[in-house]
């Protein structure tokens, strides 16, 4: 069985395996074409405050002092829960320039705070590159988009992608996910036996004692300021 992975610094020491993850689907920070954007998904701002407040602990550390557009959906909206999420992204050194909502209530309510309010615009899709394995020694990927390789990465060749980084096969390369600096996106493979990850500014390589690889799907992510590795289901 293999042990944890210890935790990595921006140096990229090691990074952390798991055994289960944990994931948040009410609010997700990501980088767009306005910068960087808070995304809340959920039935009011009650039920979002407390995954706000962890994601924002998460991240700290690269978005304080940095503007944010929030971007919320909420199927209850009210002045005063709005003026909430608006005083956390405060709390936490970053800088609300925009609200961006498909709901009129949600408009609405921040307009009444004198918020600077925006209907939500229909994103450009990101196109994947698809390429075929293996990807040899001394071979560079290198994509704006998210990047999908059906086949192995050797050791000394490179996937980079702005997006997420998909390998249908063995990783044992180095893969660089989210390029330049985006933390959410992710890394899978069905073997992840890399000699290096990154994902943003966080880097992550195993230790030279861990054992092989447990011969599984797993994704790669950054939680608490590091890289971690979870079983992909």
């Amino acid at each position: 069985m293999r042990g944890d992975f210890e935790t990595p610094t921006e140096s990229g020491e090691t990074f952390l395996r798991r055994p289960a993850g944990a994931s948040s689907a009410g609010v997700r920070i990501k980088g767009t074409r306005r910068g960087v954007t808070v995304m809340v998904r959920a039935e009011g701002p009650a039920e979002a405050m407390e995954e706000l407040r962890r994601r924002l602990e998460e991240a700290a550390a690269f978005l304080r002092g940095n503007e944010v557009v929030l971007d919320v959906d909420l199927a209850e909206a009210e002045p005063e829960g709005i003026r909430l999420l608006w005083g956390v992204l405060e709390q936490y050194g970053l800088k609300p320039v925009l609200l961006v909502s498909d709901n009129p209530a949600v408009r609405r309510a921040a307009y009444a705070l004198g918020i600077r309010v925006q209907k939500a615009e229909a994103e450009k899709p990101e196109y994947a590159l698809v390429k075929h394995g293996p990807i040899r020694a001394g071979q560079t990927v290198n994509h704006s988009g998210a990047v999908l390789i059906i086949g192995d990465v050797n050791p000394g060749a490179e996937v980079i992608a702005g997006g997420d980084i998909v390998v249908w096969g063995r990783l044992k390369g180095t893969a660089y996910a989210g390029a330049p600096d985006d933390p959410t996106r992710r890394i899978y493979a069905l073997a992840m036996e890399p000699t290096l990850l990154r994902i943003g500014p966080y880097l992550g390589r195993p230790p030279e004692e861990d054992e092989a690889s447990p011969h599984r799907p797993e994704v790669a992510m950054v939680q608490d300021e590091r890289i971690v590795v979870e079983p992909w289901r």
